[in-house]
């Protein structure tokens, strides 16, 4: 996948995981509706970097102390808090479940844990982004004021459009 893409999938959940977080801006509907889709681009997320949660996974105990082992500890508290948020969610679900037609009776206990997991998810979300905060950054500015600031810089004309000394042959 290229960085690009990645970029881009990447802030796409960002925003709307920031929008889930606040169901009173968005109402509860709308909430479900976009957790559920959140959880789909998230899978998608997961499978384009599947190689490096492989690689991480089996080098995990090789070495004492490296970035990618705090960024696959935290990767993976920051997947079962997300997880669980969902779950959580679906089990108290007003909307999704009862439009599949689902109608479930649960216990109220699944409200706080909801409530839990979710505030536990944006924990994790911070650390996550802090984490790779320079890469996104670094991304930011590739692709967006480079390319905005190339549009606006003087060019050199082609060598063929630009003006030549003429010379001039004297006649013998």
């Amino acid at each position: 996948m290229s960085t690009k893409t990645n970029l881009i999938l990447d802030l796409s959940m960002l925003g709307a995981f920031l929008a889930v977080s606040n169901p009173h801006l968005t109402g509860i509907t709308v909430h479900e509706w976009l957790a559920v889709s959140l959880a789909g681009a998230v899978m998608t997320h997961l499978l384009f970097h599947w190689d490096w949660i492989m690689k991480i996974g089996k080098e995990f105990f090789k070495k004492l102390w490296h970035q990618s082992r705090l960024n696959f500890v935290v990767n993976t508290l920051f997947f079962v808090t997300m997880t669980g948020t969902l779950f959580s969610g679906l089990m108290i679900s007003e909307s999704v479940l009862s439009t599949l037609g689902i109608h479930l009776n649960v216990s109220q206990s699944w409200r706080s844990i909801h409530f839990l997991l979710s505030d536990a998810s944006v924990i994790m979300l911070g650390v996550h982004f802090a984490l790779h905060l320079k890469w996104v950054g670094t991304n930011l500015k590739r692709y967006i004021p480079n390319p905005i600031g190339n549009l606006f810089q003087q060019r050199a004309l082609p060598q063929a459009l630009t003006a030549q000394p003429l010379r001039m042959e004297k006649n013998k």
